[in-house]
């Protein structure tokens, strides 16, 4: 026994001995283990050159084509006129559906914006198009659009003779998902079927809202996509019992702000349109309205905002008014403008919370019989202005008599220069503080504006009774610098 106790001791002290002289080497691991630093790591500025800038164009109109089972099917009918300025070049030609226009230079090292491309189009369509009983007539106008994953939209609804199209048009090369978001008087609408809409690529959707919320009269609509950036409207549509009465593009609105400038209020007939909505309350909608919502908020801040509409007239005819009330946070909220007499006004909003403004503008025949008729009445939603910082260009449509509608809201005077470049000719303009004018245009014109302190402009287009109104836009794809860690 104790033989082998000794022989055990005497392995283990054998067993030690070979541990502690095994080369950790062939394994390729060091008996000491440590961390050892190489060079720090640098980092590089890089220059990343924008995408060149494209602009999505709607088409024109999509109208309602029920096939034989009684279901609906959406077709584009006629052919839209687009006007289009590339590097200060104009260029005008009609489609027949979505357009994509890209900027036809090199971009490297440029600024992006609308001196490279900007462009609208226009459409009127009447109560036959193509061999297709429309039920539609009006002069159609919409801005051309960057692709864009998030969208707000004021005008829509769906209450009794009028329909409201969601419009979504994917331009890129993968497929995109959107959901949507509705909004009206009660707030926000819990309704299925809005979330993980699909639209192919290359593709267009014709989403009718009525299948969300039938009968409202009030929506805010807010569409938010994934995968590819998407281009999107919302087409209005006004029938009175058999009489086509108003269609309209509804373009993005701008961003969410305390002020809201709408130009281009033109009030005509108002003693016509009088008359008719005290006969009819369908036509009561004739008179100016301005829609108004401001976003949802993080629990535990204000329900409620206050607002000042304030209407300014462009001369001493034309009185404005102030309307001054509380509205909730997450509803639409439509406010009627009644008791101005017929001319020229602009609109500014304010709050003390950030919103979006649209503002409903009607153009009628003096004759009360003609307003009557699918020929003399139509309307237009006026989208709030974007803010003019720098330059910009735009073009007049090469069809219709078109107004320049520029309005101050500063406290100080400003210098407002409106360059011709197709005639070569520059208009100077000298704006009080809240000051607005009505500038003159021809048709076609490829303009470009500048002011010496923030302005607000937009186009209003007539032509045969009906009206559009597009904005001036400046869309850009920036580039810019990003930092990358090299190791």
């Amino acid at each position: 026994m104790v033989r082998k106790l000794i022989a055990s001791f005497l392995g283990l002290l054998l067993l030690v001995a070979a541990v502690a002289t095994f080369d950790f080497d062939i394994f390729k691991v060091r008996s000491q283990l440590g961390v050892q630093s190489g060079a720090s790591v640098t980092s590089a500025n890089n220059k990343v050159v924008p995408r060149a800038l494209s602009l999505v164009c709607p088409g024109p109109a999509f109208i309602d084509q029920a096939n034989r089972a009684g279901a609906s099917r959406f077709a584009q009918i006629g052919s839209a006129q687009v006007n289009v300025n590339q590097n200060s070049a104009s260029n005008f030609f009609t489609v027949s559906k979505p357009k994509i226009i890209r900027v036809n230079a090199d971009v490297t090292g440029q600024s992006q914006g609308s001196s490279l491309l900007s462009a609208n189009q226009t459409q009127l369509i009447g109560a036959a198009a193509n061999g297709y009983a429309t039920g539609a007539n009006g002069l159609i106008g919409a801005d051309c659009v960057r692709p864009s994953s998030d969208f707000w939209f004021l005008g829509a609804s769906t209450a009794v003779g009028r329909q409201a199209l969601l419009i979504v048009q994917n331009p890129s090369q993968v497929d995109a998902t959107f959901a949507v978001e509705l909004f009206d008087e009660g707030g926000k609408i819990n309704a299925s079927g809005t979330q993980g809409l699909a639209v192919m690529a290359g593709k267009s959707l014709v989403v009718p809202l009525a299948a969300f919320a039938p009968s409202d009269p009030s929506l805010t609509v807010h569409i938010s996509s994934q995968g590819g950036a998407v281009a999107a409207w919302v087409q209005q549509k006004t029938v009175r019992g058999t009489i086509a009465a108003g269609i309209d593009f509804i373009s993005p609105s701008s961003s969410a702000a305390q002020t809201q400038v709408l130009p281009g209020l033109t009030i005509a007939a108002s003693k016509a349109a009088a008359e008719i909505s005290k006969a009819n309350p369908d036509y009561s909608d004739l008179a100016p309205v301005v829609r108004l919502f401001v976003p949802e908020v993080t629990a535990g801040t204000a329900t409620s905002t206050s607002v000042t509409i304030l209407v300014s007239g462009i001369d001493s005819k034309t009185f404005g008014t102030v309307v001054r009330q509380d509205i909730a946070v997450g509803q639409s909220t439509d406010v009627a403008l009644t008791g101005l007499a017929d001319g020229k006004y602009s609109v500014e909003v304010t709050a003390d919370k950030p919103l979006f403004a649209s503002m409903k503008v009607s153009a009628n025949s003096r004759d009360p019989a003609k307003v009557l008729t699918s020929t003399g009445s139509d309307f237009t939603w006026i989208s709030a202005a974007e803010p003019i910082t720098t330059m910009r260009n735009f073009m007049v449509p090469a069809t219709g008599f078109s107004s320049l509608n520029i309005a101050n809201d500063s406290r100080s005077e400003t210098t407002v220069i409106v360059k011709d470049i197709t005639h070569g000719k520059t208009k100077t303009y000298v704006l009080p503080q809240s000051g607005i004018i009505d500038s003159p245009t021809h048709a076609g014109d490829n303009l470009q504006i500048s002011a010496t302190s923030k302005v607000y402009a937009n186009l209003t287009t007539t032509r045969d009774n009906g009206i559009a109104a597009l904005k001036i836009l400046d869309a850009k794809n920036l580039g810019g610098q990003v930092e990358v860690s090299l190791h």
